[in-house]
C-alpha cells in the first residue's frame, strides 16, 4: 500500500515549525545577551534618530552615572541640547558624516545638576534595507578626571621649567657621584665652562683645593638627606677665584635619595664687601649700599644701628624713614639675639623675616660679631630671600608627583589591555592551527593582525612617555649590521610582495661588520620608516642603503641610512607637521592601515638620543626619502661587510606555524591565574607541546599547591586576587630556600623594564609578557627544562 502524501506534507510541516521555534527561541536568547552587555557596560550607549531633532530612542543604564538621568527621562530628548554651545556644530558634523566611524570625538555634556563633564564618544551607523542611515549608535564614556590631570601635568611642567631656566641663581642637579646631570645658564656664567662641559663633569676640578674637604664634607650630608649652605671658593676656566655661596639639597624620589641639587649665587664682590664691615666708614657704606644681600648691623645689645638698600628693600622700609634705626631683634631667647651678645656666630638656612607692613618672607642668614680689641662691639647680619629657591623645590615635588602618576597610569593601562589582548590574539592563534575553511582563516589572520597592530600602539605609547620623562635607557652591545637590515627589510616582504612593490637594500662594501651601539633601537627606527614607506607607496619600489661618512675619530663610524620610496609624498606644507607627536599626514590611509601619528615622532627623538639627525626630502606624488645619521663605535681590527646583492621581493610563506613538540624531560607545571581564559589559552598550548599543566585561582591556592606537590615550573601571573605574584613567588622562596624549589616564571601584561626588574628582584626566575605567544613558552620549557 502506497505512503499518503498527506502524512509526508504533515511531516514536513512539524520540522518547519519546529526549525522555526528553534531559531525564534535563539533570537530571544541572543536578545537577551544583547540587552545584558548593554545594561552592565560601563559606557552610556544610546540609540539617535538621524535628522534635525537627533532624538535619543534607546539609553543605557549608565546615563544615570554619566548624566544624572535614569534612561526613561532620555527617551525622546534632543542629544544636542545636552552639549555644550561651542561643541554643537563639531558633534553635528561628527554625527552626519559617514567618514567618522570609527573615529572619536571629545565634547563637554550637560549633566542634570548643570554641570557640564567631558566625553569621548564614537559612533557606528545602522542602515535600513535600502542602504540609508536608519539609527545611529553612539558609545561614550566620562574623561573628565583625565582632561583635568592632564591640564595640571601641563602647567605643573611649564612652572617648574620656568624656574629653572629664569632664575638668577644658577641652578643644577647632580647624581650621587658628584657628576652634572642638568644646569641652567647661569652655572655657564659662573664657572665659564659650556653646559655640554658640564654635564658629565665631576664637580671636584672646579672648586679651590683649599675648599675641598669643605665642600665633599657638606656634600656628603646632603647626600644623606640633610640640606647644606655653605661659602667656597671656585676656578674659572679662565684661571681666575670665584667667591660662591651653593646651597645643596636632597633629590629624594619614592623616599630614596638619588642625587643632589645645587643652588649657587656669585658672591664674589659680597665677600670683597664684608672684609671691610669692620670698618662702617662713607666708603664701605657704598659698598655695601650696591650689594644684593641685606645687611644689618647691630650693636650688642642686638639693636638695628644700620641697614643698607637690599636690606630696606626686603624689609619695607622707605629710605627716608629711619624705622629701623634702634630697633631691637626679636625676643631676648631667640637664637640669633643670643648669638650677638654672647659674640659668636650664627647661621640659620630657614628663618621667618617679617618685613614693615607685617607679612613674612623666607631668609637664610649669616650673622658674625665685630671685636674691636677684644671688646665686642655688635654684629652683622647678612641676609637673603630665598622664597624663589623654595618655590623651585616645591614646583619640582609636583613635576615629579604627577610624573608618576602619569606613568603609573600608563602602566595600568597597558596592563589591562594587555589581558584581554592576551586572550584574543592566543586563541586566535590557536584557532588558526585548526581546519578551517580558507574564508573563516582569512577571517581569523584578519582579527590576529588586527590584535597585534593594537599591540604596537601600545608599545609606542608606552615608549613615547619614556622618552617624554627622559627614562628611556639606550645600550651598548654588538651590532651585526647586515642581518639586522635584513631582518628590518624581510619583516614587510609580504606586504610589499601583495602590493606589487620592489623591495630592496644595498649596505656599502667598507662599513665594518660589527658596530658598538643600540641595535634594538635601529632596528625600531628602520621598522618604523620602511612601514611608513611601504604604507603609503601603492606602486614602485621601497630601498633601504646604507652609507659611511667620513669621520676624524678613527674609533668611530658615521653611518648614512637612507629610506627612499616611490609613494604619494609630502606637500610641502606639511613637512614641518610631519616629526610631530601625534601628527597624520594622511588621515584616509591612516585610518585604512591604522596608526597613532608617534611613530616618526619618536624615530626623530631615538635619532637625537643616539646622537644623530633625522630629516626628509619629498615631492608630492613623486616619493619621499628619510634619511639619518648615527654615530657608532667600531671594534678594532674589524673585518669590513662583504658586497650584498639587492633584496627584490622576498618571499615568504604566509602558512601558520604549527606548534612542534617540546618534550624536554618530564616536567610537573602549575598554572597560576586568576583569570579563567589565560588559565585556558596557557593550557591549551602547553598540551599541544606534550604537556598535562595543572593550575591555581589565585596567590594563596598556588602557595598550598606548591608545598604540597613538587613542581618543576610555575608559569606565575601578577594581578592576582589574595597574594599576588610577586607576594607568592616571595612565600614561595622564603618556605622553600633555594635547594628545593620550582622554577617561577612571571606572565604578566605589565611591559616595562622596571616591572621585569621587579619580578625577577622578588625570586622570580623568568619573565613572558602578555599576549602570549608560543615561542616564547617553548623558550623558556626549552631553557628550564
Amino acid at each position: 500500500m502506497a505512503d499518503d502524501p498527506r502524512d509526508s506534507f504533515i511531516t514536513q510541516q512539524a520540522y518547519e515549525i519546529a526549525a522555526l521555534r528553534s531559531q525564534i527561541e535563539e533570537l530571544k536568547r541572543s536578545e537577551r545577551r544583547h540587552r545584558m552587555l548593554t545594561e552592565v557596560s560601563p559606557n552610556w550607549i544610546a540609540l539617535i534618530k538621524p535628522g534635525e531633532n537627533t532624538t535619543i530612542n534607546y539609553s543605557s543604564p549608565s546615563c544615570r552615572s554619566l548624566l544624572g538621568y535614569e534612561p526613561e527621562e532620555m527617551i525622546g530628548m534632543n542629544c544636542m541640547s545636552l552639549m555644550h554651545p561651542e561643541d554643537r556644530d563639531n558633534v553635528r558634523e561628527f554625527l552626519f558624516d559617514k567618514d567618522t566611524e570609527g573615529r572619536i570625538l571629545k565634547s563637554r555634556c550637560l549633566h542634570k545638576d548643570g554641570q557640564y563633564k567631558w566625553v569621548e564618544f564614537s559612533i557606528r551607523y545602522l542602515f535600513d534595507d535600502q542602504g540609508n542611515p536608519g539609527e545611529i549608535i553612539a558609545i561614550s564614556r566620562d574623561i573628565t578626571d583625565t582632561i583635568h590631570a592632564d591640564k595640571l601635568v601641563q602647567e605643573s611642567e611649564q612652572r617648574y621649567k620656568s624656574l629653572f631656566d629664569h632664575n638668577p641663581a644658577a641652578v643644577y642637579s647632580m647624581n650621587l657621584d658628584g657628576d652634572y646631570l642638568t644646569a641652567n645658564a647661569n652655572l655657564e656664567k659662573i664657572t665659564g665652562y659650556k653646559l655640554e662641559e658640564l654635564i658629565g663633569m665631576y664637580w671636584g676640578p672646579i672648586v679651590h683645593p683649599k675648599d675641598l674637604h669643605k665642600t665633599l664634607y657638606h656634600f656628603n650630608l646632603a647626600k644623606q638627606g640633610e640640606p647644606q649652605s655653605y661659602d667656597l671658593t671656585i676656578i674659572h676656566k679662565s684661571g681666575h677665584l670665584v667667591e660662591i655661596n651653593s646651597t645643596n639639597v636632597p633629590i629624594i624620589v619614592n623616599g630614596e635619595i638619588v642625587g643632589v641639587y645645587g643652588i649657587t649665587v656669585d658672591i664674589t664682590e659680597r665677600q670683597r664687601y664684608l672684609e671691610h664691615i669692620e670698618n662702617l666708614s662713607g666708603q664701605n657704606k657704598l659698598i655695601l649700599d650696591s650689594v644684593s644681600e641685606g645687611i644689618l648691623g647691630t650693636d650688642s645689645f642686638g639693636k638695628a644701628m644700620f641697614l643698607n638698600p637690599a636690606g630696606e628693600e626686603m624689609l619695607g622700609f622707605k629710605e627716608e624713614e629711619n624705622e629701623h634705626a634702634g630697633r631691637s631683634l626679636p625676643t631676648d631667647d631667640h637664637p640669633l639675639v643670643q648669638a650677638i651678645r654672647e659674640g659668636r656666630p650664627h647661621y640659620n638656612s630657614e628663618a621667618i623675616f617679617w618685613r614693615n607692613d607685617g607679612s613674612t618672607f623666607l631668609a637664610e642668614y649669616h650673622a658674625a660679631p665685630l671685636w674691636d680689641k677684644g671688646e665686642l662691639k655688635g654684629s652683622v647680619v647678612v641676609f637673603r630671600d630665598i622664597t624663589g629657591e623654595k618655590e623651585i623645590l616645591r614646583a619640582k615635588e609636583s613635576a615629579e608627583k604627577a610624573d608618576r602618576a602619569k606613568s603609573e597610569f600608563l602602566a595600568m593601562m597597558s596592563h589591562e589591555i594587555r589581558t584581554p589582548m592576551n586572550g584574543i590574539i592566543g586563541m586566535t592563534e590557536l584557532l588558526i592551527e585548526t581546519e578551517l575553511l580558507e574564508e573563516q582563516r582569512v577571517y581569523a589572520a584578519t582579527i590576529k593582525e588586527s590584535g597585534y597592530a593594537l599591540l604596537r600602539i601600545l608599545n609606542e605609547m608606552l615608549d613615547f612617555s619614556q622618552i617624554e620623562a627622559g627614562k628611556l635607557d639606550l645600550h651598548q652591545e654588538d651590532i651585526q649590521l647586515a642581518p639586522l637590515l635584513q631582518s628590518a627589510i624581510e619583516l614587510f616582504s609580504p606586504r610589499a610582495s601583495s602590493q606589487g612593490i620592489k623591495l630592496s637594500f644595498r649596505l656599502e662594501e667598507h662599513i665594518p661588520s660589527t658596530l658598538i651601539g643600540d641595535g634594538s633601537r635601529l632596528r625600531q627606527i628602520l621598522v618604523n620608516l620602511i612601514g611608513n614607506a611601504v604604507k603609503f607607496t601603492n606602486q614602485g619600489k621601497v630601498s633601504l642603503s646604507v652609507e659611511m661618512l667620513s669621520t676624524r675619530n678613527p674609533n668611530e663610524c658615521l653611518l648614512q641610512f637612507l629610506v627612499t620610496d616611490t609613494g604619494i609624498g609630502i606637500p610641502d606644507d606639511k613637512l614641518d607637521l610631519l616629526f610631530q607627536s601625534f601628527s597624520q599626514l594622511h588621515p584616509a590611509m591612516n585610518r585604512k592601515y591604522g596608526g597613532t601619528g608617534l611613530g616618526l615622532a619618536i624615530s626623530k627623538k631615538l635619532v637625537e638620543l643616539m646622537g644623530g639627525a633625522i630629516g626628509v626630502k619629498s615631492r608630492e606624488n613623486e616619493g619621499s626619502t628619510f634619511c639619518f645619521t648615527l654615530p657608532f663605535r667600531t671594534i678594532q681590527k674589524e673585518t669590513v661587510q662583504e658586497p650584498l646583492s639587492p633584496l627584490n621581493g622576498i618571499e615568504t610563506s604566509n602558512k601558520p606555524a604549527i606548534l612542534s613538540k617540546v618534550n624536554e624531560g618530564p616536567l610537573n607545571i602549575l598554572i597560576a591565574d586568576d583569570d579563567a581564559v589565560n588559565r585556558f589559552l596557557l593550557t591549551t598550548l602547553l598540551r599541544k607541546l606534550g604537556y598535562e599543566p595543572k593550575w591555581a585561582q589565585d596567590g594563596d591556592e598556588t602557595v598550598k599547591a606548591v608545598t604540597l606537590e613538587d613542581f618543576d615550573i610555575v608559569f606565575m601571573d601578577l594581578q592576582m586576587p589574595g597574594k599576588n605574584g610577586l607576594e607568592a613567588a616571595a612565600t614561595i622562596r622564603q618556605l622553600q630556600g633555594k635547594t628545593k624549589r620550582p622554577v617561577i616564571v612571571a606572565v604578566t601584561a605589565l611591559a616595562r623594564k622596571e616591572d621585569r626588574d621587579l619580578c625577577l628582584a622578588s625570586g622570580m626566575d623568568d619573565y613572558i609578557c602578555k599576549p602570549l605567544g608560543a615561542n616564547e613558552v617553548k623558550r623558556v620549557l626549552k631553557h628550564w627544562a
